[in-house]
């Protein structure tokens, strides 16, 4: 049964708010696993990916609540949507022949991709931990029932050299615009580059919305908790420096960026229609008044509104001439008005 595109959307990391939500998003770690009976998938005849898929398909059974969607019959629209939400990677979702995803409480499992099989976590807030032991659940299926790749000299075979090794990415969702504003973001790079951290923008459409991942970049000697102790001890400082910082804006500062959420408030509220553009225009100083409580609104709704309503996800089910802006528009309205500000 495949999972409808509104269920998924119910159950997205951005409807809960785990520790640190102030500044930590989301937390994800994924498992990048190939099967020795296997060519890699570049190298696979069709009936070999179809092999493939129904031997991952006999891991995760529908009996036991996973979902199934099969990316070989998905239409373009749907796997976009996918890719978006970062739940398949943007080469799955364009991949021709058999390919698979499989869903159960916030764990994804994909075959067919650039490895055989990508197993990933995500939870809410700062929980690199609980993404970590999840992915590991998951992962013990599939090494219960299938002969997974593994060399003593290489650790777990990946197609792609670097993440041999491990086969293990840890990597957090960070909201850090005051971090980002001072330049100390620009410093502290360079740094967490030597230690094995990558840290890049996630930005979408050219609009700054200071959303930033940070992730572990060596999967080869060092181990699991080795991997995820780097990561979380990167969270940790950087989520210190933020609100650290953040403990030093101005009372004129914060005046003026609490008159700003109430206007953008009353803006969203209103609307008839909404860009994309000027949502994300929005997000990061609303998202930064809410985390510091200067105006009566979650910092949930807003991440809510922002990654509920990207451009291939706020389309689900729209008809060939629907607005894409009204649809915006309504769904960020009815968040607003849950908020405690709306009643005030």
């Amino acid at each position: 049964m495949n999972k409808s595109d509104e269920e998924r959307r119910k159950t997205m990391w951005y409807n809960e708010t785990g520790k640190d939500c102030d500044v930590v998003l989301a937390s994800r770690v994924a498992l990048n696993r190939n099967l020795e009976d296997f060519p890699f998938t570049d190298r696979m005849t069709g009936e070999q990916a179809k092999k493939l898929v129904e031997t991952v398909k006999a891991v995760y059974p529908e009996a036991d609540g996973w979902t199934f969607t099969d990316l070989e019959t998905a239409d373009a629209e749907t796997k976009k949507r996918l890719a978006e939400q970062n739940i398949i990677s943007r080469e799955l979702a364009e991949k021709k022949g058999a390919a698979a995803l499989f869903e159960k409480n916030g764990v994804t499992v994909t075959a067919g991709g650039e490895d055989h099989v990508r197993i990933e976590a995500v939870r809410a807030g700062n929980d690199l931990e609980g993404a970590m032991n999840a992915a590991f659940e998951a992962e013990a299926l599939l090494d219960e029932k299938t002969s997974i790749a593994f060399t003593e000299q290489f650790g777990y075979v990946t197609r792609n050299p670097g993440e041999l090794g491990t086969g293990m990415t840890a990597s957090a969702t960070l909201h850090l615009p005051v971090s980002a504003d001072t330049g100390w973001l620009g410093r502290i790079s360079f740094r967490l580059a030597k230690d094995g951290i990558s840290l890049r923008s996630v930005d979408r459409g050219g609009a700054a919305t200071d959303v930033y991942l940070a992730a572990s970049r060596v999967a080869m000697g060092v181990d699991e908790d080795g991997i995820l102790k780097r990561v979380c001890d990167t969270v940790e400082a950087l989520v210190s420096k933020e609100r650290e910082l953040r403990g030093k804006l101005t009372e004129e500062y914060k005046e003026d960026l609490a008159e700003y959420t109430r206007r953008s408030y009353g803006s969203l509220v209103y609307a008839e229609r909404l860009g994309m553009r000027e949502l994300m225009g929005m997000y990061s100083r609303m998202r930064l008044a809410a985390s510091l409580e200067l105006v009566g609104i979650p910092v949930g709704l807003i991440d809510q509104a922002m990654f509920g309503s990207l451009p291939h996800t706020i389309s689900c089910g729209a008809g060939e001439d629907e607005d894409i802006g009204k649809k915006r528009a309504a769904y960020v309205r009815e968040l607003m008005k849950k908020a405690p500000i709306y009643a005030s």
